[in-house]
């Protein structure tokens, strides 16, 4: 059975019409008697009957129409969950460091929502390591880490690279020398051994600058806090400290002539970085990333 001789007998089963059935989907009336014939040809079976002027389904009819509006309503669910895959659509988890939560993914999402209405984000605040490990157990979509990552089965995307500076207070840098400030403040670090940890490591010894008082934090972001709380010094990517430096409530120390910059990546799961639904946010991130902590 052809599929648009029963479309044409559930459009006439509709209208109890053959006329009306014709100028409904755009054929000629002896179209649509033809392919009815046809249909009880292979069924043989009589599918209508005329009763004086008016049409009636016959229970042969009235049979086939149960089946066939059946046949057609799963077709249509074949077709929409077809199309759906050219669309992205469900729900994205997006693991990432407090830093990025806070100071990128507010214009991000924002952004991508506004082109892809149908996707739910899911935005979880998590140091490196655990974005690296929630990415390997599938727990998370999409991470964005400090650094790189090359592992077999993960895809790495390199986003942006950012100078690591070490800032004081405005009023503390006005009121001492540098070497009280490297002296008597304690030095305010990342608690979390990771990318950036290594690379502040190498800062400090690069910079024969061995701090005896350390204070830790859990965010980059209580770290900046702390130091505009003139609570001591500390090394902090530029982009989050930017605006600040401009407004001169912090203000840069230059230890080293050395520049140390440090990456910032997008991981996701290689057999998933091509699924429409994640590559339509990687597409996004890639495209929007060193400019939205400038949307804020």
């Amino acid at each position: 059975m052809e599929l648009r001789n029963l479309k044409t007998f559930q459009t006439a089963a509709e209208f109890l019409n053959f006329t009306k059935a014709a100028e409904h989907l755009n054929f000629t009336q002896p179209t649509v008697t033809a392919q009815i014939q046809s249909l009880e040809q292979e069924l043989n079976q009589q599918l209508f009957m005329r009763v004086g002027k008016k049409t009636y389904l016959t229970p042969a009819g009235k049979m086939l129409r149960k089946y066939t509006d059946q046949l057609f309503v799963i077709i249509e669910e074949i077709e929409s969950s077809f199309a759906e895959l050219g669309t992205p659509h469900g729900s994205l988890k997006i693991a990432a460091p407090e830093i990025y939560c806070t100071n990128y993914f507010p214009s991000l999402i924002s952004e991508y929502l506004k082109t892809y209405p149908d996707v739910q984000v899911k935005l979880i605040s998590c140091n490196s390591n655990e974005v690296i490990k929630g990415i390997e157990t599938d727990l998370y979509d999409i991470g964005i880490i400090a650094g790189e990552l090359s592992k077999s089965g993960i895809k790495n995307i390199f986003l942006e690279e950012e100078d690591l500076i070490l800032v004081v207070s405005k009023r503390l840098y006005e009121n001492y020398s540098t070497e009280q400030l490297l002296t008597e403040f304690p030095f305010i670090k990342y608690r979390i051994d990771g990318n950036f940890d290594a690379l502040a490591k190498k800062y400090l010894h690069n910079s024969k600058f061995y701090p005896k008082k350390i204070i830790e934090f859990g965010s980059e972001e209580a770290i900046k806090r702390a130091v505009l709380n003139q609570t001591g010094i500390a090394l902090l990517a530029s982009n989050l400290v930017k605006k600040e430096i401009m407004n001169n409530e912090l203000v840069p120390i230059r230890l080293t002539e050395e520049n140390f910059t440090f990456k910032t990546s997008l991981i996701v799961l290689e057999e998933k970085a091509n699924l429409v639904t994640f590559k339509s946010f990687c597409d996004v991130l890639q495209s929007l990333w060193s400019k939205s902590h400038k949307l804020e």
